[in-house]
């Protein structure tokens, strides 16, 4: 044993208290921020936090914090803490869970629990977190001896990160906290490294890529989960072989938007080009990514006379579906670089003509996709502003056409539920380098939060951008003050037409004529954001919507872009069947 080896165990060996061991164990596993809503019942936590390398970011709802910590693994690929209190805490943050979860995101969420001597006796905010919250989640586990706080926190660190990531749970008794421990800290856990893709999968891969007429590449979540060199690979291996690719639901930056090979984002407002080339497609080659009801457009996915070859790291469709004819279980990044390292030459090299009916085929289908995911040009009247209600008003096409002129390559891009997003969906062409977090659960309420986890997670992206409508903003808009407060750049843009369009929307064809339940009433955005300490803009008409957003892009301080726009507004179709133009958020 050396002599720095000797000083370090006295120190992992002291005595403790089982909230320094706790944070002990996840500065151990490498996480350096928490999001929290306080509670009295992890008291011995947040002490144990004064002093600790992790920087403490204090929300105003739990879900915020959650939302938070999903946007900060996604981007990081690293676990952030979620603290909230017993049973209501949790409840509120279970929506985050459920988001990290669809999304394969790594979260450790870490919950007060009522002291172990009441346990079973109904106590105040009692419930057995476990098997209510924890089913959320990837993994779950109540600790009640202070002798194993470090390692069972270690362990579900670095359950969270490992194989396919995603949060897990750990409910902590409140007495548990304070009391005292020699428990060492255990090492950080490495992560198990896969092995190589199998060579007989490489081997049928390469030859089912060379032998189709129509292939496409589908990528999802798990190409950027495996980092900047798989991106690359993604590009290269399209490059070999002249394949398309199309992202999948809410994962758009997998791809260069302006690369020729890209098709578009699969799922909700996508263009029907996205759509036909998919069930079109005699093979598709779906990497990272598991074919959710939304990519999937309502499981139609593969079609009847369609190959499917899945690489992922947990292989296999969920429920009564049609298998992968090949299905490899790998994490995506290595598969694609071990696929060019097995065939250099790109299918022992396409022959010449196979090359050039590829590159045709390919060239007409961007071509097809460029023009279905043009911006629409806007009515004659659109531009008199005035009252929303009576047809004034911005029309969502000149958001978008501001932000194709105005995001900054590197930029982030968060966005919430609802029809508006369905305008981003098809028309944004996102900047190199951009990053993309949207909620594949469909939560609303997300982008504000996320937008700020993405600021304390990486403070020095040129912009970062929420989009949400005046629904969704509402349910955490308190959390602008949190934005304040920790001096995160982000700027938020509003499409508000006071209703929740999209239930609207479904409400309108199932039931037309009877609106119930989905009007809302006037807020005034802009002035929220700055009685909370923002900067904040008020638009009506489509020509100040760029000057509006180019300033709050500019502005050295949180920003709130206000929109109004014209209820009346037919949205981008988001049902997974027909195009259907239709009243919408």
């Amino acid at each position: 044993m050396s002599a720095a080896e000797r000083l370090r165990r006295p120190q992992r060996q002291r005595i403790r208290t089982g909230g320094e061991a706790i944070v002990g164990a996840l500065a151990t596993g490498g996480l350096r921020h928490a999001f929290t809503v306080p509670g009295e019942s992890f008291l011995g936590l947040l002490d144990a936090l004064h002093d600790a390398p992790l920087r403490v970011v204090t929300t105003r709802h739990e879900a915020g914090a959650g939302f938070m910590a999903e946007a900060y693994g996604q981007l990081t690929g690293m676990p952030a803490a979620c603290l909230v209190t017993r049973a209501v805490g949790a409840a509120n943050l279970s929506i985050a869970l459920h988001t990290a979860r669809q999304d394969s995101t790594p979260l450790v969420a870490l919950v007060g629990q009522v002291p172990r001597a009441f346990r079973g006796r109904e106590a105040f905010q009692e419930v057995d977190q476990v098997s209510t919250f924890g089913r959320l989640c990837k993994a779950a586990v109540e600790i009640d001896d202070p002798a194993r706080l470090a390692t069972e926190v270690a362990r579900m660190v670095a359950l969270a990160r490992s194989g396919r990531p995603g949060p897990v749970l750990v409910s902590l008794p409140e007495d548990v906290l304070d009391k005292l421990t020699d428990e060492p800290l255990p090492e950080a856990e490495p992560l198990p490294e896969a092995g190589p893709p199998d060579a007989e999968a490489l081997r049928a891969t390469i030859e089912t890529l060379a032998g189709s007429d129509r292939p496409v590449i589908l990528a999802g979540g798990g190409v950027l989960r495996s980092g900047a060199r798989a991106l690359l690979a993604l590009r290269r291996a399209a490059e070999r072989w002249q394949v398309p690719v199309i992202a999948a639901w809410r994962r758009p930056d997998v791809f260069p938007n302006d690369h020729p090979l890209y098709l578009g984002m699969a799922g909700i407002a996508a263009p029907a080009t996205v759509r036909e080339r998919l069930l079109g497609a005699d093979l598709v080659l779906a990497v990272g990514c598991r074919l959710s009801e939304i990519t999937s457009f309502g499981y139609r996915l593969p079609a009847a006379g369609t190959a499917l070859v899945q690489v992922d790291l947990e292989p296999g469709l969920p429920g009564r579906r049609r298998q992968p004819e090949l299905s490899v279980a790998a994490d995506a990044g290595a598969f694609l670089e071990a696929l060019l390292a097995a065939d250099p030459m790109g299918a022992a090299g396409l022959p010449s003509d196979v090359r050039r009916a590829r590159q045709a085929g390919n060239e007409t289908d961007r071509a097809a996709y460029l023009a279905a995911s043009d911006l629409p040009a806007p009515p004659a009247a659109a531009d008199s502003g005035g009252d929303p209600s009576e047809g004034g008003g911005v029309q969502p096409a000149a958001v978008v056409a501001a932000l194709r002129r105005l995001l900054p390559e590197g930029a982030v891009l968060t966005t919430d539920a609802g029809n508006f997003g369905g305008w981003a969906a098809r028309h944004l062409r996102l900047p190199a380098g951009a990053r993309f977090l949207g909620p594949t659960s469909g939560a609303m309420g997300y982008a504000l939060p996320a937008a700020i986890g993405a600021a304390v997670a990486e403070p020095e992206r040129p912009a970062i951008v929420a989009l949400a409508g005046d629904g969704g903003f509402a349910m955490l808009m308190a959390e602008l003050e949190t934005a304040v407060r920790e001096r995160a750049r982000v700027t938020a843009v509003v499409f508000d037409n006071g209703m929740y369009g999209t239930i609207r929307m479904h409400q309108e064809e199932a039931h037309p004529g009877r609106v119930m339940a989905t009007d809302l009433g006037p807020i005034d955005f802009a002035a929220v954001a700055r009685a909370c300490g923002a900067q904040a803009w008020r638009v009506d008409r489509d020509a100040d919507v760029a000057g509006a957003l180019e300033a709050a892009l500019a502005a050295d301080a949180p920003s709130v872009v206000h929109v109004l726009t014209d209820p009346r507004t037919l949205s981008v179709d988001r049902r997974l069947d027909a195009p259907r133009a239709t009243i919408g958020r």
